[in-house]
Order: structure tokens, then sequence, then C-alpha cells
């Protein structure tokens, strides 16, 4: 009976063990990188959206995970946060030079305004996917680089 009582609570401590494991790691943040090239308008701000799978993606950040607004500089912008937590995510970048707050395009719904996606993908006819842009963040996959389309 003894051990029938010691392997039950050896294997309700193991368990707690794995359980707190598993929620710490699913919380965990790190610090995220960002490197945004082919900046060419000093003075504007370059609007950046976090998304996850169940967000809508890319909505000009509206129903963005997190969104962040930088200053702009010729060349290249590099901005780091330390509050994203560990997970899959995709970039939705766009640098607004007319200060209006949105992403102006064409009839056709084409930006106007330089833009990008992570994984630098390039749209077609239509706004991408999410599963056409995520990506992994943790603490080993923590930099990140896009490049402006303009």
């Amino acid at each position: 009976m003894n051990k029938i009582i010691f392997k039950a609570a050896l294997l309700v401590a193991i368990s707690f063990v794995v359980v707190t494991q598993i929620m710490a790691q699913s919380s965990t943040k790190n610090t995220f990188t960002l490197k945004i090239s082919n900046v060419k308008n000093v003075g504007s701000t370059i609007h950046i959206g976090f998304y996850k799978k169940e967000n809508e993606f890319p909505t000009q950040n509206k129903h963005a995970f997190a969104k962040e607004f930088i200053p702009s500089t010729t060349g290249e912008v590099s901005v780091s946060w330390n509050d994203i937590p560990e997970g899959d995510y995709a970039l939705a970048v766009y640098q607004d030079l007319d200060s209006n707050g949105v992403l102006k395009t064409n009839m056709f719904g084409y930006p106007k305004e330089p833009f990008c996606f992570s994984r630098n993908f390039i749209p077609k006819l239509s706004k991408p996917k999410f599963e056409q842009c995520f990506f992994s963040f943790n603490a080993l996959y923590n930099t990140f680089s896009v490049e402006l389309i303009n």
C-alpha cells in the first residue's frame, strides 16, 4: 500500500513540474529585433503590425496583436522590443509618407506608399495570407529583416 501511495505522489509531483515548465515556456518573452531596409524618406513614420494566426492579417494594424510606430531615417531602421511573447507571427510594415495614418493605395488596392511583409513576401494579385508570411519567434530566432517595397 505504501508503494502505491509513493508512486502516486511521485506521479503527481512529476506532473506538476512538467505543467509548470510548459506554462513558463508559453509565456516566455525575449527581445525581438526588426531591421527594416530600403527606407527612403526621413521625417515620416513606419507602422509595424504584429499578427498572430487568429488576427485578421494584414489589416493596416486595425486587428494586429501588437502595433508599433517608429520614426524613419534614410537607409536602415532597427528597432527592438522586450515584451513580445514567443510564438508564430506575421508582420505588415508600411511607411506613412504623408503622415495621415492610413496606407495609401491605388484603385486596385496596391500600396502607393513603401510597404513590406515578413519573409519579404511580395504580393501578386491579392493580400498575402498569414501562412505565406509567418515566422516563429523564440530565444534562438529573434532577429528579423525586411525590405520596404517602393
